[in-house]
């Protein structure tokens, strides 16, 4: 057998290895020199008894950066670093729970919107670095040392209110002292031999008094939070009070302890660095400086404070930061282990959890990577540029999920801090200066100083004020009979809504315009010839919203190919969460193929994003469509003609009349509970107990039927008491008649020219507990007089991301939280959406009765992410109330693609659905078992089930015991709180009997995953590969090959669900 080639490795001594090489050249210094030796493959050092396996390889580190093979291992060094950093951020093992829990928490604090909200704060420290250097206009600076009190200053400010004001003093903090001290010790520690670390008593104790400081610094900064506390969004409060939306969990003390101190590390630490990197550059290139000062004088004139919208516009400012990090990454290595024994290279075994070490000053030199990898030039991150790179030659941030989380807010700060240090001083550098690294865990400049002089009128450009352009409104477009054509693809109605809601205004505006789903366009079978397509469209799962699949399978089978449409011009904006798997897939389908036609794109195809801001997006969109189309900015009276107006008659009340023609009523057989209580059986404080799951029996209208593995769209209504919370907050009374008039399209979810109560509107007409839109934000700042309510709208715009969608605020809770503002009944309607159906998987079989369906529905009741009270879910509320007797308003839904078991039922079938995800496979198993009592033969079926407790909620225990005793389904069962049970989640179980699986799988099973889509279905997936690449001796890429396969060939479905509507 042939043996694998050893990892090469440059001369060493006994005993010592390469330490003695690092203390002459230092460990960055010594890495650079050997990475330059060997920049392919793989090579090695040894530390003493010691060894770490290092890269450089692009192609190696892309092989590596496969999340799914490798995760992030902290290394020796950030294992010491874990004696005072604990499981922070930087520091943790991705399986401890505490890095997913804060990762989840904290996550909101570093969107681009909340950017926003922290750039004041940054000013303001940079201002006071500017009258630092005013003061020492003319003299030399110590340029890491300011830099590094700039960096601390602001994290400490904007992530936990905290001053330590270190331009009011020459010397650094203590804080940094000590931080700057324990730093250097662990690198100490790590290139040193054990032996040597034994008699360092003396250094041992000195370390062990700075970590005792930085700790009682962070305690005190977390104590005076707790006796004074804000209702801020900052990071010091996301970790008091929020909990994990994955677990419902807060961070705990000592972790919060960790996590302050990671981020007053890691925050200033290396930012400090880029800077002071970047500036000895620009010394070392007269013309990048020059550019850098023409582009301040541009985009910021004078000396006012800048915004955000100017540091936004500094690309060059950006480019010079960029290729600092490339020359030098002020974090120079990171990490990565695999999972299992993987082959890299295609020539070395790596052992599970053996770490490698991607060595990213290196990577960033490599020629293999780069051209004149070690020139400084700015160029190579111009856009064109940035896209050709080698998409694994630049790491300064690490890779994938454990990448930095606070690289926005290090870009963003560097940026203002460069821009307006450039605005107001010349720099230059009388003494040459001469590159020197100084080490710790991260590198800088070592005693690099700089000559600042005010800079003076005369040196500065004379460029026009530069102002930054209000949103405007754009006007009317003279449609003059111009055909336009609006085609939506939608599941849940808001791409029809949208779609609508742009119809409606091209009508105002003089077009010949028409509006359908995209299938019944298709059907229709007209060109779009001339005329304007607009294309609104969402994605299920990667496929076709339900009206648009007769497109995709057109487009699967080339019906649009060769089709010539050059007088056409059209527009996609595609809408969607970026949370589910394959988010824009369909859209981007769709774009695709009408820039083939040679028809003309009239806006880049948008996207719309739930989790971010939804309606700025659609708005975006729609006001660039418009002057695409030939609009003057302006207002547009057709959008106040479109306004709703409300005027109280004496009317009939008909829910039933605005929703869709396919919607009936079903009424209620049953509705049981499934678990049973959980106390004694577990500690709570590991997991908390299922909350109710109900199972619920609807009978469908006399002449509606369903297949196997279609779901059920019901239509909910708001919760009495939210109904409530809302008539006293609007001051209204409830059984008010009010009859609802405007214009069609927007308003269609609205029952129009009728008349129903006040109480009515509000509970069957639109959602009350979404987030509040950015529209009515702007709407409600714009209509109060109160300077603070004001401010306090302004910064919820501002950080719209973390403080309203990732808190799911509803506009009852910015109105009760700003007494000042107001809205009338009509604005509330007209901002809020119309309630979207919610899908359910039925759990029955029309084998036993057609017009009988099943649904297993869990509830959600949890504190609430915005802090107000407690959260329970809209629809499953609504269905675990509702009683016997009682009608719902839905329909029955094929879902696309579709989850219905093999047409033949002798096939063999892997059912794997945990919870609530076991729903359809009940149905499934239902069939076979009526099929079998029929006298047909039936496969083999394999139902891997899990849940937290076998006496609590083991959904449905019954059947499935009876199901296995009369051979209709084997099954495998996962425990996640019975600590006694082998398996705590399905994919434990599939690899545990992996040889089970397999013989099931080439016995040509078909494979059904229902559930949870972004943990679980990810993990099945990947342990149905290793099981594979167990059984053929295969690689990784080769298993996804297979999956894909087995997808395409029909023989792999899944029906995945996340979190919202």
């Amino acid at each position: 057998m042939a043996t694998r080639p050893s990892i090469p490795s440059p001369p060493g001594l006994p005993v010592v290895g390469h330490l003695h090489q690092i203390a002459r050249a230092g460990l960055v210094g010594h890495l650079l020199k050997v990475g330059r030796d060997y920049p392919d493959g793989l090579f090695k050092l040894r530390f003493g008894s010691r060894l770490g396996i290092f890269t450089v390889d692009p192609d190696i580190v892309a092989e590596l950066s496969d999340e799914t093979r490798f995760r992030k291992m902290p290394g020796p060094a950030l294992r010491v670093v874990r004696r005072f950093a604990g499981d922070g951020l930087f520091t943790a093992f991705g399986d401890e729970p505490n890095w997913g829990k804060a990762h989840r928490i904290l996550l909101p604090a570093f969107s681009q919107r909340a950017m926003r909200g922290y750039f004041d704060m940054i000013v303001e420290v940079c201002d006071q670095l500017v009258a630092k250097w005013r003061r020492a206009s003319g003299t030399d600076v110590l340029v890491a040392d300011d830099m590094t009190r700039l960096t601390l200053d602001s994290i400490a400010i904007a992530g936990f209110g905290h001053r330590f004001d270190s331009f009011a003093r020459e010397e650094l903090d203590s804080f940094l002292l000590a931080l700057g001290r324990a730093l250097g010790t662990t690198l100490s520690m790590v290139t040193r031999l054990p032996v040597q670390n034994r008699f360092a008593r003396k250094g041992q104790r000195q370390y062990d008094a700075d970590i005792d400081e930085m700790n009682a610094l962070v305690d005190g900064i977390i104590a005076d939070r707790r006796r004074n506390p804000t209702d801020g969004r900052d990071l010091l409060n996301l970790m008091l009070t929020a909990f994990d939306p994955e677990t419902g969990e807060r961070l705990d003390d000592v972790n919060i302890r960790y996590q302050v101190l990671t981020f007053l590390i890691a925050g200033h630490e290396t930012t400090s660095g880029m800077l002071t990197f970047a500036f000895s550059y620009l010394l070392r290139n007269p013309a990048v400086l020059a550019q850098c000062y023409a582009e301040v004088d541009r985009v910021m004139p004078g000396d006012a404070r800048p915004d955000y919208a100017q540091v936004a516009r500094l690309e060059v400012i950006e480019r010079v930061l960029k290729e600092a990090l490339r020359l030098w990454p002020t974090a120079p290595a990171f990490t990565l282990a695999p999972f299992e024994d993987e082959l890299v290279g295609g020539r070395w075994l790596l052992k599970k959890d053996r770490p490698v070490n991607v060595f990213a000053a290196g990577l960033h030199r490599n020629p293999k990577a780069w051209d004149r990898p070690d020139e400084f030039d700015i160029d190579r991150w111009l856009p064109d540029k940035e896209a050709a790179h080698h998409p694994h030659g630049s790491k300064p941030f690490g890779n994938g999920a454990r990448a930095c989380i606070g690289r926005q807010f290090a870009m963003v700060e560097a940026k203002i801090a460069m821009a307006m240090l450039l605005r107001a001083f010349t720099i230059a550098d009388p003494h040459g200066y001469r590159l020197t690294i100084k080490e710790t865990l991260s590198i800088k400049p070592d005693a690099f100083f700089m000559r600042v002089r005010e800079r003076q009128p005369h040196e500065r450009l004379s460029l026009g004020a530069t102002q930054t352009a209000a949103e405007e409104e754009v006007g009317a477009v003279a449609g003059t009979g111009r055909r336009f054509a609006v085609l939506y693809g939608s599941s849940l109605g808001t791409a029809r809504d949208i779609a609508e809601e742009i119809a409606e205004r091209a009508r105002v505006d003089g077009f010949d315009v028409v509006v359908r789903s995209m299938d019944d366009s298709f059907k229709g079978g007209a060109a779009p010839e001339d005329r304007v397509l607009v294309v609104v469209t969402a994605t299920y799962n990667g496929r076709a919203p339900d009206s648009a699949v007769e497109v995709e399978r057109a487009l699967d089978a080339g019906a649009f190919a060769g089709a010539s449409w050059p007088d056409a011009q059209y527009a996609v904006l595609g809408i969607g969460n970026s949370q589910w798997p394959n988010y824009q897939f369909f859209p981007k389908r769709i774009d695709a193929a009408l820039a083939a036609t040679g028809a003309t794109r009239l806006v880049a195809r948008a996207e719309a994003d739930g989790q971010g801001d939804f309606d700025g997006a659609v708005a975006g969109f729609v006001r660039d469509l418009w002057r695409a189309l030939g609009a003057e900015a302006g207002p547009n009276e057709g959008d106040r003609a479109a306004r709703l107006t409300l005027t109280a008659v004496d009317a009939d009340a008909a829910r039933m009349g605005a929703l869709p023609e396919h919607a009936q009523r079903l009424e209620v057989v049953a509705n049981d509970e499934l678990v049973r209580p959980a106390d004694g059986l577990w500690d709570f404080a590991q997991e908390p107990p299922r909350p109710s799951t109900r199972l619920i029996r609807l009978r469908l209208p006399e002449g509606q039927t369903y297949r196997t593995g279609d779901h059920v769209a019901v239509y909910a209504r708001n919760r009495p008491e939210l109904v409530e919370r809302v008539i006293a907050r609007l001051d209204l009374h409830g059984d008010e008649q009010v009859r609802v008039d405007g214009a069609g399209g927007r308003f269609r979810h609205l029952p129009l020219g009728q008349q129903v109560s006040v109480r009515q509107l509000l509970t069957d007409f639109v959602e009350l507990s979404d987030p509040v839109s950015k529209r009515a934000l702007a709407a409600l700042r714009e209509g109060t007089r109160c300077p603070a309510s004001r401010e306090a709208l302004a910064a919820l715009e501002a950080d719209y991301d973390a403080a309203v969608g990732a808190r799911r605020l509803s506009l009852v809770d910015v109105l009760d939280r700003t007494p000042a503002a107001s809205a009338t009944l009509a604005e509330l309607v007209e901002w809020s959406a119309a309630i979207a159906p919610r899908f359910y998987s039925i759990a029955s079989t029309p084998l036993n009765d057609d017009r009988v369906a099943d649904l297993i529905v869990g509830t959600t009741a949890a504190p609430a992410w915005s802090g107000l009270g407690e959260h329970r879910g809209f629809a499953s509320t609504y269905m675990a109330e509702v009683a016997p007797g009682e009608r719902v308003f839905g329909y029955v839904r094929r879902p696309n693609p579709p989850f219905a078991p093999p047409a033949d039922p002798a096939t063999p079938t892997i059912l794997i659905g945990p919870g609530t995800g076991f729903a359809p496979l009940r149905g499934f198993l239902a069939e076979r078992a009526a099929q079998r009592a029929a006298g047909e033969e039936v496969g083999r079926s394999l139902l891997v089930f899990g849940c937290r407790h076998p006496e609590h909620d083991w959904l449905c225990r019954d059947e499935m015991e009876r199901w296995q005793a009369d051979g209709v389904a084997e099954l495998l069962l996962a425990f996640s709180a019975w600590r006694q049970h082998p398996w705590r989640f399905v994919q434990d179980a599939l690899w545990a009997e992996q040889e089970k699986v397999w013989a099931l799988i080439e016995a040509g099973a078909s494979i059904y995953v229902c559930g949870d889509g972004r943990f679980m279905a990810p993990a099945v997936r990947d342990t149905l590969i290793r099981i594979w690449m167990q059984a053929t001796g295969g690689e990784h890429a080769q298993g996804s090959a297979w999956l894909e396969e087995m997808i395409a060939g029909g023989r792999f479905h899944q029906d995945v669900f996340g979190f919202g509507k």
